[in-house]
């Protein structure tokens, strides 16, 4: 389990923490919900609820010449249609082969259900997340329970999936640590965050905002950046993903032996404006 655990776990979160550094998104203010939704309108997934007498199927992801739909049961607790929702995406951003997953109480033990399980947790629940609210924030188990809208359980085996898989203590005083932090006691619980937080940080911080993502930022402000400010703009096979996006154009200026290059938002600077600011700015240099 802890292989597997270990595998899906670090494709997550390189999909997930890349998503949380282009989009900015505060620590403290996460929610699975911004990232499940880019997905689904990046990938034109469907999401619809359905209905099975017993609940037999919590979820069903279908993949036809359609395209992808994601469906849960309507009359599950809303916790329990969070964590059925990312199961799904789970499914799909993990490239799992075949083209119908039903998830039922009659196969949790396969593997691509369980690795789906374990990619709902970390969305959920994200390692940086649950770093900062409960070591840096000090919020109680029932705050971060209900900021993240999740269930009690689900929030409890994370805890302690998350420390075991990190072997910061045997699994009997990772327990009694997550027991007593349910029972507002969090001492122990800081305690083993207090020894993971380098590793956490720095895994998160091993992301950085793309390319596209700093670019168009930069433009918001003030219209035109140069490889002055982000030297990867000098790499010409990156202008045709930059010309992707409508109204960004990029072009280069020489002068001396150096060069520049440019971008610039052509709704609010023509070609010529903006030729002429990165001449300045190359006597500058």
């Amino acid at each position: 389990m802890d292989e597997l655990y270990a595998r899906v776990s670090s494709a997550t979160k390189q999909a997930l923490y890349q998503f949380m550094k282009d989009q900015d998104i505060g620590l403290l203010n996460y929610h699975f919900n911004h990232y499940f939704q880019f997905c689904i309108q990046e990938n034109n997934i469907q999401v619809l609820p359905h209905h099975f007498s017993n609940h037999k199927i919590e979820g069903l992801t279908v993949v036809d010449e359609l395209g992808t739909s994601f469906s849960f049961e309507r009359d599950n607790p809303k916790v329990k249609q969070n964590f059925t929702l990312c199961h799904e995406l789970g499914h799909f951003i993990l490239k799992h082969e075949g083209s119908y997953f039903a998830e039922s109480v009659d196969n949790q033990e396969s593997v691509l259900e369980r690795e789906a399980n374990v990619f709902s947790a970390i969305v959920l629940m994200p390692d940086i997340v649950l770093l900062s609210k409960i070591y840096y924030s000090c919020d109680s188990f029932q705050k971060v329970k209900e900021d993240l809208e999740v269930s009690r359980q689900a929030l409890y085996f994370r805890l302690i999936d998350l420390l075991r898989i990190n072997q910061v203590d045997d699994e009997l005083a990772i327990k009694q640590a997550v027991d007593e932090y349910l029972d507002g006691q969090n001492a122990s619980l800081h305690h083993y965050f207090h020894q993971l937080k380098e590793i956490l940080i720095e895994e998160f911080n091993q992301y950085q905002p793309s390319l596209i993502t700093r670019i168009k930022k930069r433009l918001k402000e003030i219209n035109f950046v140069t490889s002055q400010e982000l030297p990867e703009l000098l790499d010409q096979t990156r202008w045709n993903e930059i010309r992707k996006i409508k109204y960004f154009k990029v072009w280069l200026v020489y002068d001396k032996g150096r060069s520049l290059a440019y971008v610039w938002d052509s709704k609010k600077l023509s070609d010529t404006e903006a030729r002429r600011k990165a001449n300045l700015e190359l006597l500058i240099i």
